[in-house]
C-alpha cells in the first residue's frame, strides 16, 4: 500500500549487512541493510534471495570503495 524510495550516496555508506532470521533462512531469503552515519537514514531491502543479497552487497561495497578512492 505504501512505498518509500530512499537514495543513499556511495560516500555515505558505512556498512552493508546481510541479515537472516530463522524463517528467512528456511525460505532462502535475506534482508540487505545499509547503515549510514545518520541514524535516521538506514535503508532496508527485505526479502531478497540469499545469493542475490550477497552478490548485491559485494557489488555495492566494490562500487563504494572505487568511488572513495577517487576522492
Amino acid at each position: 500500500m505504501f512505498q518509500r524510495f530512499v537514495s543513499v550516496p556511495y560516500g555515505r555508506m558505512q556498512l552493508i549487512d546481510v541479515t537472516r532470521g530463522p524463517v528467512a533462512r528456511w525460505l532462502g531469503l535475506a534482508d540487505l541493510k545499509f547503515v549510514t552515519a545518520a541514524a535516521t537514514s538506514g535503508v532496508l531491502v527485505p526479502g531478497l534471495a540469499f545469493d542475490d543479497a550477497e552478490v548485491l552487497r559485494d557489488r555495492l561495497v566494490e562500487l563504494a570503495e572505487s568511488r572513495r578512492a577517487g576522492l
